[in-house]
């Protein structure tokens, strides 16, 4: 199985989390294409979403109506499932469709408890959390939790939503629906290779809404870990004075290619918990995905031949035969024949 197969197992699992409520700031003010991405999570199975727990902490303090119902939440999970042409009669002509899965809780990991005997270097809590969401007939992602899979060297991937939104509407307006892949290596272990190594890192630039991404090997769909963090240097700035010592003005954090990985080890047996825990079981009108898609209302973003912005008159000029000139884009015309 190469990257591409890999790719296209995972991908359906990966949801978005956002916020349930936007404010309205006014008639003249329309709310935005995507609303913004907080963080990202991948599904383990029906109902349950692996994500990270400082995912959860900001999902969790985001505003709500005072009207808001008893046990609401304020975010949802969101699927961006392909719809095949013909299949959803509010979606006759098909496309990648937004399913906004309910969310009925979160479940945060306690402290790890460590033997007498043991020696461990990494936090007293591992980032992950666990949503729970109202939805079954899931795909869905497994875990591994074999850590002789984590080598110096060995090729990964991950797939999430970097940069949030950002991403999404990059020019100015949604010309992107989906998350994104990124590929690298594992850099290294911590503290070193061991059975039992409390994160690993990899070489690919980790940005914000990336936080809970599925990191898994490039031959492999099963997630080795979870994407929780990313090193950042410290530039400092001075202002220089020929008569004077120079005077520290600022700092700035700059991103690197060095990101941090929660294994997947530690995570998978409070799954097996989670699953035969009835408080987790799912409502009895819990719908399974297909039947979300079916009862649900689409609407179509652009419409046919619609540009996301109109032509300013004086970029383009047109000659009888040769080029269209669109800014610093030249298009070849060939004029058929009368």
């Amino acid at each position: 199985m190469d990257l591409v197969e890999t790719y296209r197992a995972i991908r359906p699992a990966v949801v978005a989390f956002m916020p349930k409520y936007l404010p309205v700031l006014g008639p003249n003010s329309p709310p935005p294409e995507v609303p913004p991405i907080v963080g990202t999570g991948f599904i383990l199975a029906d109902g349950l979403v692996a994500t990270n727990a400082h995912v959860t902490e900001k999902l969790m303090r985001l505003p709500m109506p005072k009207d808001a119902p008893k046990g609401d939440w304020p975010f949802y999970a969101v699927l961006f499932h392909l719809i095949e042409e013909g299949k959803v009669p509010s979606a006759p002509d098909g496309g990648m469709g937004r399913i906004q899965l309910e969310v009925l809780g979160v479940f945060n990991v306690g402290d790890i408890e460590l033997s007498k005997e043991g020696h461990y270097y990494g936090s007293r809590r591992p980032d992950f959390a666990i949503v729970h969401v109202k939805a079954k007939g899931l795909p869905s992602i497994k875990l591994s939790p074999d850590t002789s899979l984590l080598r110096e060297g060995a090729e990964i991937a991950t797939v999430g939503y970097p940069m949030g939104t950002d991403t999404l509407t990059a020019p100015g307006w949604l010309h992107h629906i989906g998350p994104t892949l990124q590929r690298g290596i594992i850099s290294a272990v911590l503290p070193f290779s061991c059975k039992a190594p409390h994160s690993f890192v990899i070489d690919l630039m980790s940005l914000g809404g990336a936080s809970g991404s599925p990191v898994f090997p490039a031959q492999d769909p099963r997630a080795i870990g979870i994407l929780n963090a990313g090193l950042q240097d410290v530039i400092r700035t001075f202002a220089f004075d020929h008569l004077a010592a120079p005077q520290l003005r600022d700092y700035a954090h700059i991103n690197t290619n060095l990101s941090y990985v929660v294994p997947a080890y530690l995570l998978d047996p409070m799954l097996q918990t989670i699953v035969n825990d009835p408080r987790f079981a799912l409502p009895p009108d819990t719908k399974c995905l297909e039947e979300l898609i079916q009862a649900g209302t689409f609407e179509c973003r652009k419409k046919p031949g619609e540009h996301n912005e109109p032509p300013d008159p004086g970029s383009i000029t047109q000659a009888k035969e040769g080029t269209i000139e669109v800014g610093t884009v030249r298009v070849d015309v060939k004029l058929r024949p009368s």
